[in-house]
């Protein structure tokens, strides 16, 4: 992968000081016995187009330009069994489980004069229930990690009920306190249907071809969407992108910040669904995580679409640099 406006090399950092005992761990991490849902819900492009801008493209300051390809929103509940980190130095030392609560936004990034884009998944929005997934995540990648409880069905149970409290102000006063509160309920409302497919090519077909139904879909540039199914054939072994940053001791400046990439790489695939029937999405008001905001979800509910569950083993590989702006360029 292409490094795009680097502006410091890895050599010229002084090493990173480990403590003895770091609970930090080095990629690739190895996220074996997965066990994940996604389902497609319709947000707003220009909430979502805003909230790259001021994200990835406010950091990249031009030398390459995210665009949004779908205002609908891939939101995923995962459990994951046994994470570890597959660097020789930590390997030996543990195991642990993790939940992950993500809103997925499918972005293209290009450089001027490119004719099509290189795809990512891009983690708007992360929620775990372990204080190690949160601390290697953030600070390994950029996930933008906070801390949640949840509700998913047992393995053997019917994908009917899915739920996400996160701790955080509502509203925002003086009096509140901060506290856990209510940000997400999916319901299955009609037919429900967990049929397992033993093709994975029928099934991230049968996928794509959901996607491309649900009416209005595809927003951006039509002559990248063929490329996009093809990049898409390999999902969930997809490249992430991250906004990753660190800030000054006032808060104002960043002492780190730089766009970050990490590929996921599936190893092995156990059961795969099509969830058929209707689910529908309750998002509740929460100051502290507006997703009627920056997703443009509604307050209240909507409608997801395309279902689908995999139970698989991947691995997310070391981060590399597309662009670092941890040099301001200001008054020079």
């Amino acid at each position: 992968m292409m490094h795009w406006g680097c502006r410091m090399t890895a050599s010229s950092r002084p090493p990173f000081l480990y403590p003895p005992g770091s609970p930090l761990m080095h990629p690739p991490l190895a996220l074996d016995k997965a066990r994940l849902y996604g389902f497609w819900v319709p947000g707003n492009l220009a909430a979502l187009q805003t909230s790259v801008d001021h994200t990835l493209n406010a950091c990249s300051r031009g030398e390459m330009h995210f665009t949004v390809l779908t205002h609908y929103v891939l939101l995923s509940f995962a459990e994951i069994n046994h994470a570890h980190s597959a660097y020789p130095m930590d390997v030996v030392k543990g195991w642990g489980k993790e939940i992950d609560v993500v809103t997925w936004v499918m972005v293209g990034a290009t450089k001027p004069g490119d004719a099509l884009p290189t795809f990512y998944a891009y983690p708007l929005h992360i929620w775990v229930d372990d204080c190690m997934a949160l601390i290697n995540g953030r600070e390994l990648y950029g996930y933008p990690k906070f801390e949640c409880l949840y509700a998913m069905p047992e393995p053997d149970e019917p994908p009917t009920t899915f739920r996400l409290a996160a701790k955080g102000f509502h509203p925002f006063s003086l009096e509140t306190e901060l506290a856990m509160h209510p940000l997400l309920d999916l319901n299955a409302t009609l037919g429900v249907k967990d049929e397992p497919e033993k093709d994975v090519i029928a099934w991230r077909e049968g996928l794509i071809a959901c996607m491309h139904q649900t009416p209005g879909f595809w927003d951006t540039h039509p002559a990248w969407r063929q490329t996009f199914d093809k990049w898409f054939e390999f999902f969930p072994g997809v490249d992430q992108v991250f906004l990753k940053q660190f800030p000054d001791g006032d808060g104002h400046r960043a002492v780190y910040q730089a766009i970050v990439a990490a590929p996921a790489k599936v190893k092995e695939i156990r059961k795969l669904a099509l969830l058929d029937g209707r689910y529908d999405l309750r998002l509740h008001a929460f100051d502290s995580f507006p997703l009627n905001r920056s997703l443009g979800w509604i307050v209240g509910e909507q409608q997801a679409h395309c279902g689908f569950r995999i139970d698989f083993d991947f691995e997310v590989g070391d981060g590399i640099e597309l662009v670092n702006n941890s040099i301001s360029t200001e008054g020079n």
